[in-house]
């Protein structure tokens, strides 16, 4: 049997002539003349003698050595010839995938054929946050350790949960498609790296809507377009801000965003109230652009592109600051509008369609109707309402 001890003392010891030391079940160790310390496994296949090479001691150690030993055996009772796994291993370790290379392969084969519109913002995130640490390791070959070291890192913020639903999204399909052998992430949930996105109940009363409609009289033409769609739809404030004219189709009162601009990568069309009609046939009739917005400093036709997130997240705060009213957000004037909506009566699924949602479970797959009859109803109860509030029509008439 072979020891720890036996082999310490036969490492770089000179000898007459190379010799084998059996431990047992087909393992031994060569020695050397020179004094190197080598493990082998002795066996047959098809009746004839093999002897396969495990590797030098102490970069392999006994115990190391008994596992791949027990390895071996395994593969035999298996059926598998040893040395034909053993290539297949090594085959695997050349074309293994890093991490960065893992990424690009869910970017490629999936997140592009499926047009998901997320793929520049997951980049960049990857690349601030994962990449630098781990992109260059190879999958197979990071653990749970290294990965809760990285989000460690990052801190318990909303954002080490949102990279680890990425790179779990990204490794699963990856391990599916059998490019990975393990996904290091399988059993990791937010909850155990990052905290949950609040939950906000932000919503403006009667006197704010009055207080923000008023406010925006004086504004200059781009801030009152944003600011009054959203309060009369219930839009994200990207839909409006990255808009074009030919989304728009006044006679049948709709607006339909394609699916290569929309959140969930669909095409969605919502109605459109008589009132956001009119608005933006004024608008229009000033613009020479394509998009219903443009950047502050339009150039020309070369520059026709719509203006920054941040540019129109920030009409917020100018009225916020003009007003002297409690802080919110473009998003809570969005909970407004299916809060107020709810309030007056309108069905669920009703809401569901104004605002651009999926509809949820069986419905998401069988229910395809738009309810833009009952969309166009609702709308024109909303602005009605709005009118009560803000005491008079919400367009010139």
């Amino acid at each position: 049997m072979l020891t720890d001890t036996k082999l310490r003392k036969s490492l770089g010891k000179r000898r007459d002539k190379v010799e084998i030391i059996s431990d047992s079940h087909g393992l031994n160790v060569r020695l050397t003349i020179n004094g190197g310390v080598t493990f082998f496994y002795r066996y047959r296949w098809q009746n004839k003698p093999v002897q396969l090479s495990i590797g030098d001691y102490p970069s392999i150690s006994l115990s190391q050595a008994r596992e791949r030993r027990q390895q071996f055996r395994s593969w035999i009772t298996e059926g598998y010839d040893p040395r034909r796994q053993v290539v297949m291993e090594r085959t695997k370790k050349v074309h293994a995938l890093t991490v960065n290379e893992a990424f690009e392969y869910w970017e490629s084969h999936y997140c592009k054929p499926e047009g998901l519109i997320k793929i520049h913002k997951n980049r960049q995130n990857f690349e601030n946050h994962i990449s630098p640490i781990l992109g260059d390791m190879v999958v197979n070959q990071t653990t749970k350790a290294h990965w809760l070291s990285l989000f460690d890192g990052m801190g318990r913020r909303v954002v080490t949960g949102e990279m680890l639903g990425l790179m779990s999204r990204a490794f699963r399909f990856c391990s599916n498609r059998g490019v990975i052998e393990t996904n290091p992430l399988e059993s990791l949930k937010r909850s155990d790296v990052g905290m949950a996105a609040a939950m906000k109940d932000r919503k403006l009363s009667d006197d704010e809507l009055r207080a923000l409609w008023d406010a925006l009289a004086d504004m200059p033409a781009r801030q009152q377009i944003v600011m009054r769609f959203l309060i009369i739809t219930g839009c994200r404030s990207t839909e409006i801000r990255t808009s074009k004219w030919e989304w728009f189709d006044y006679r049948a009162k709709t607006w339909t965003v394609p699916a290569s601009e929309y959140k969930t990568g669909r095409t969605v069309r919502r109605a459109l109230p008589q009132v956001a009609v009119d608005l933006l046939r004024e608008h229009q009739k000033t613009s020479v652009t394509r998009h219903v917005l443009t950047r502050s400093r339009y150039k020309g036709p070369e520059d026709d592109k719509p203006p920054a997130q941040p540019n129109i997240a920030f009409f917020s705060a100018q009225i916020i600051s003009k007003t002297g009213m409690k802080a919110w957000s473009l998003h809570d004037l969005r909970r407004t509008v299916a809060t107020r909506l709810s309030e007056l009566g309108a069905p669920p699924h009703v809401i569901e369609k104004l605002l651009g949602h999926q509809m949820g479970g069986v419905m998401a797959r069988y229910n395809l109707h738009d309810y833009l009859d009952d969309q166009h109803h609702w709308l024109e109860v909303w602005t009605e309402h709005l009118e009560k509030i803000i005491g008079r029509p919400l367009v010139a008439r």
